[in-house]
């Protein structure tokens, strides 16, 4: 057998395995079986809990199924028909459902132009809003600061995308799930992360050590998520888009999303804030006064001016000056939380105590200083 003769008929077979690797409705009929291609690893959207996917997405494959195999039974075929979820990688997808391994995409796939030109859309039933992770220790960043930095994204994703065309001055940095991303951002080896907000929530909720990271409030876009199917599945395509009418009309898709996530949006997402909070100086009032069988001449303190400083980072914060209203000298100023030495510097650094702020102080926290008799002095708050 000749050269060009074994090329020929291996061409041959290529081209009838491909015909044969359609995937769709066809396939459905024929092996009982709707293949689900997806990334089970986008909690809370679709994750696993022990041998199954759970999730507002399962639940929507969950219903598409269901209407395929009603579907079917319409036309005079058989109501045994599985579904079964096929593992893949974002960048993987498209193949496996060209090849005919899998008969329909579903699993936070975001519309994109270049995957138009490859796979046929259903309608969107999903708008993922994308958000900034950040770690204020190793990097307190904005939106409007992310040139020159690393951004963390889920390989192969429109995400991925949206951040290499939004984000030029930026390099994007791809890791295979959000838990990874998020596990190198807690480390500093990358400067952010841009995901899905629930995702982010999920994410930085459940992943071990990262309480100190947090998502920064607002909205960077958006991207429309959908079920792909092979060009030319309109049949398919039309039983999924009434499913998805279905689910929009019911509103089903936020209320499967509110079942798995609960409060977890709210709570991680009033991470900032509260840190914001904690770090807000508070406004410091010393009162000094003493016993008035106390031989001493406080109001040498008039006009002078309390030393606050920091015991972690030496910075120092001067009290506006003493002021008495009657016996009672009343000075103030404002500093962040931290624990503090008071001083008196003109008043050869005479030192009464010290205080501590906490994130959870009031706005107003007061320090009283009293002098007893045989030089005690007592030191306070409220």
């Amino acid at each position: 057998m000749t050269r060009r003769l074994l090329l020929f008929l291996f061409s041959v077979s290529v081209l009838f395995l491909t015909s044969c690797a359609s995937g769709g409705l066809s396939s459905i009929r024929k092996d009982r079986l709707v293949r689900v291609g997806t990334v089970p690893f986008e909690g809370p959207l679709l994750h696993q809990k022990g041998q199954e996917l759970v999730g507002p997405e399962a639940q929507l494959g969950n219903r598409i199924a269901e209407r395929i195999r009603t579907f079917i039974v319409e036309e005079g075929g058989s109501s045994k028909i599985d579904l079964k979820w096929i593992d893949r990688s974002y960048s993987t997808l498209i193949a496996a459902l060209k090849n005919g391994e899998v008969d329909l995409i579903l699993g936070v796939f975001g519309i994109t132009e270049d995957r138009k030109e490859q796979v046929a859309f259903s309608e969107p039933y999903y708008t993922s809003e994308l958000v900034l992770i950040i770690n204020p220790i190793h990097k307190d960043i904005r939106p409007n600061a992310l040139d020159g930095n690393n951004i963390g994204v889920r390989q192969g994703t429109a995400i991925e995308q949206f951040v290499q065309q939004k984000f030029k001055g930026s390099e994007s940095v791809p890791f295979k799930t959000l838990d990874d991303a998020v596990l190198a951002l807690k480390r500093g080896a990358i400067d952010a992360v841009i995901e899905d907000r629930y995702m982010a929530a999920f994410s930085l909720d459940t992943v071990p050590g990262v309480a100190h990271l947090e998502p920064v409030p607002g909205t960077l876009g958006t991207v429309d998520c959908a079920v792909a199917v092979t060009r030319g599945e309109q049949q398919l395509l039309d039983v999924i888009n009434e499913v998805i009418a279905q689910v929009k009309a019911e509103d089903l898709y936020a209320q499967w999303l509110q079942e798995e996530a609960g409060d977890q949006l709210a709570r991680v997402e009033n991470r900032q804030q509260k840190r914001l909070e904690a770090a807000k100086p508070r406004r410091i009032v010393i009162r000094v006064s003493k016993d008035q069988n106390y031989d001493f001449d406080i109001y040498r303190m008039a006009n002078l001016r309390f030393l606050l400083t920091d015991q972690d980072s030496g910075e120092t914060y001067t009290s506006s000056r003493v002021n008495f209203q009657s016996r009672v000298g009343v000075s103030s100023t404002q500093i962040p939380p931290g624990t503090y030495k008071i001083t008196l510097p003109k008043m050869n650094n005479w030192t009464p105590g010290g205080v501590t702020i906490v994130g959870s102080d009031p706005d107003q926290v007061t320090v009283n200083i009293r002098l007893r008799r045989g030089g005690i002095v007592m030191l306070s708050r409220k």
